[in-house]
């Protein structure tokens, strides 16, 4: 049923492949927010295994314990198809603290059900001191569930159980774990290339295999090495915790394990314990004529059984990558950790240059080794960089993972005249452009590209350039004589169906995880904070419209959302008004979708319904809105335009309010000056049609 609210909280190595589509880094941290926006951002982007959602994270150290701790230190993860680049393995640290110690209670990254992840010049660490230099347990990454994980250069620093595992295919290239006992431990299917595992004292274990997969723990050309030397021929290549499965291949041991090679079982024997062509620091074969091969089963003797642990070429030939890892769908990680070629640049006036590179996704520019932007064209404006700056340029893959440095240039004097570009947002659409910033130099062309979402159309360009233009051009040219203005419109003519997930949503994640749904996911609302989505639709007539919710709610009782029609509280607090509480009944399970109904008046064009939790409660999950005219008005407003008050009167009026819904602040742009830091939400628009975004105050 619905019933009146007051809604004024809901504002609110080279690679040769096809091209990729450039995309820029969606991310970065400590530029676009914490650990705990980025990962927000990443489950409400909606982000697939073929359009992941990639974080970089410049060098620095990160403590994220009271950012996305729980009360004993561990950070959730669980937003899935998402890359977390570093920008190099030694200096980019992120960390955390713990206050006791448990397996599965301390990581400092914990993904539970993620797929399709990937990581790259970062280091993770757990600086727990609760058990001082004893075997505590206390995990630097843990992976639960999920499948497809791959880790490029990543180090992993901690004691005992630093690694911890459970299922999955996982691929490692080269990259270093540390530890003390049984520092990579658990189940999957995981292959190791070229790792480096670093024993930090002596008497400990490197593996503890438990109920692996098909293939276990596979080592190919691993690096084995101690942090003092006195700990060389007092640890083990590690131990069954129950029925394991562990193999080291053309393994460099700059540091041996005892002679027996593998420890007592503790609570069942091995099922696979292997070793082949092992070469010490010198590359002379290593003795391994003493090496275990009866196991006894630890707690269940039934369990003992001899094995094979010293192997030859034929026993290892089937343990490869492809075999280890390719499943039924022929999974190659290989083609993800593959790197885009160093750029070669040069200064060009007030830009730095290079060659385009089909293979790279964007390009990630460094000044005097600090990120500075990053863009998908090959130039990057020298506006406000000094004379005398330093630049260097990496390559992105399709992944995000970045490449080698370029050449280094240090730029020189340029006496060049700058514009400011100001592109207006719109219901239906991006704007995507050539420029790296919101300059462009006097004389330069600049290309301006108008992309409709999925079901809509590009409908014309307004703003005060639009005359240089062929309005009715989706991607348009442009020389810089002056300051540019371009106000994209988009339609949705002969649509009536629209997708949630297309929406902008807010602390609310876009998932695909429960059959049955339309589109490419749905709309999965979070309790506590003020939760929304604000979807946009087109009318293409004004008047009265029967608006068809489709939705799940498993929760097994009924929850509610606020709805507010457009235009809604579009005059700040004191103009709040026809908000509805729309009452969605439990279904079966989250995988039964059903409908429900509200009548509302939309205005011709487009515009956004907005969808929030009350009262910090829980709402269902949302997939689609349909729109049934009920009754058209006499008069309409002009057709063809997405948003016609957009377009003629481009007057942009900013107001700043707090997430209960108290304005504080109006004006032609945002001021933060004196408010305290926090979140606050800011509603940006031109006439009647507005936009709504939260933002952090520092």
């Amino acid at each position: 049923m619905l019933n009146k609210v007051f809604l004024c909280a809901t504002l609110g190595v080279a690679i040769s492949v096809s091209a990729v589509e450039k995309k820029k880094i969606n991310f970065v941290l400590g530029v676009d927010g914490d650990f705990k926006a980025a990962l927000a951002a990443a489950k409400s982007s909606g982000a697939s295994e073929s359009n992941r959602f990639v974080i970089f994270v410049p060098d620095g150290e990160y403590n994220i314990r009271p950012v996305t701790g729980d009360g004993n230190g561990k950070s959730v993860f669980d937003a899935s198809n998402v890359s977390i680049v570093g920008q190099s393995v030694d200096k980019t640290i992120i960390w955390n603290t713990t206050d006791s110690e448990g397996i599965s209670t301390t990581a400092t990254l914990y993904f539970p059900k993620n797929n399709n992840m990937y990581m790259q010049d970062i280091t993770l660490q757990n600086r727990s001191t609760a058990c001082g230099q004893s075997a505590c347990r206390q995990v630097a990454l843990q992976q639960n569930e999920g499948d497809k994980f791959v880790f490029k250069n990543v180090r992993l620093l901690s004691g005992q159980d630093t690694y911890y595992t459970k299922k999955g295919r996982t691929y490692w290239e080269g990259g270093e774990i540390d530890g003390t006992v049984d520092f990579i431990c658990g189940g999957g299917d995981v292959f190791f290339e070229g790792t480096k595992l670093v024993m930090t004292r002596d008497g400990g274990y490197i593996t503890a295999s438990q109920n692996p997969g098909n293939w276990g723990y596979v080592f190919n050309n691993a690096i084995i090495t101690v942090s003092n030397g006195g700990f060389n021929g007092t640890f083990y290549l590690g131990r069954s915790w129950g029925h394991a499965k562990t193999v080291f291949l053309n393994t460099k041991m700059i540091a041996q394990p005892k002679g027996e090679g593998w420890a007592e079982d503790m609570n069942s024997a091995p099922q696979v314990f292997g070793e082949y062509n092992s070469k010490d620091g010198n590359g002379n074969a290593v003795n391994t004529s003493w090496r275990k091969t009866y196991f006894n089963g630890g707690k269940d003797k039934s369990t003992a059984t001899t094995l094979k642990t010293v192997w030859n070429a034929n026993d290892a030939a089937n343990y490869t990558l492809a075999n280890v890892l390719k499943g039924s769908d022929d999974w190659d990680p290989t083609q993800l950790t593959a790197q885009v070629s160093a750029p070669k640049i040069e200064q060009e006036g007030a830009e730095i240059v290079w060659n385009n590179d089909d293979n790279a996704r964007a390009w990630v520019v460094f000044v005097n080794g600090k990120y500075k932007a990053n863009v998908i064209t090959p130039s990057f404006s020298l506006d406000g960089v000094a004379t005398g700056s330093k630049i260097t340029v990496r390559a992105a893959n399709s992944v995000g993972g970045l490449g080698a440095y370029s050449n280094e240039v240090e730029t020189v004097e340029a006496n060049v005249n700058y514009y400011k570009v100001t592109l207006g947002d719109a219901i239906g659409g991006k704007v995507e452009t050539s420029l790296s910033g919101s300059k462009v130099a006097e004389g330069k062309t600049a290309t301006f590209t108008a992309k409709p979402n999925e079901g809509w159309a590009f409908a014309g360009w307004s703003g005060k350039s639009a005359s240089l233009i062929d309005a009715g051009e989706a991607s348009v040219e442009i020389t810089a004589m002056g300051d540019i203005e371009l106000i994209p419109s988009f339609s949705a003519e002969g649509t009536t169906v629209f997708q949630v997930e297309d929406g902008i949503i807010t602390n609310a994640a876009a998932e695909s995880n429960n059959a049955g749904f339309n589109g490419n996911g749905f709309v999965n609302y979070g309790a506590g904070d003020l939760s929304m989505v604000l979807v946009p639709v087109y009318a293409e007539v004004g008047g009265q419209y029967e608006v068809v919710v489709r939705y799940a709610n498993g929760s097994g009782k009924a929850r509610s959302l606020a709805v507010a029609a457009p235009g809604t509280c579009s005059a700040g607090i004191d103009g709040c008004e026809d908000a509805e509480t729309l009452t969605f009944e439990a279904t079966a399970n989250w995988t039964t979708w059903e409908t429900l109904s509200l009548d509302t008046k939309l205005p011709q064009g487009a515009s956004y319904m907005t969808f929030a939790t009350i009262g910090g409660n829980d709402g269902p999950n949302l997939d689609q809105l349909e729109l049934k005219l009920i009754k058209a008005d006499e008069t309409t407003s002009i057709r063809g335009l997405a948003t016609p008050t957009l377009q003629r009167n481009p007057t942009t009026r900013v107001r700043l309010f707090t997430l209960t819904g108290q304005l504080l602040r109006e004006g032609a742009s945002l001021e933060t000056e004196n408010l305290a830091p926090g979140l606050y939400l800011m509603q940006k628009g031109y006439g009647s049609v507005f936009r709504h975004q939260i933002i952090r105050v520092k």
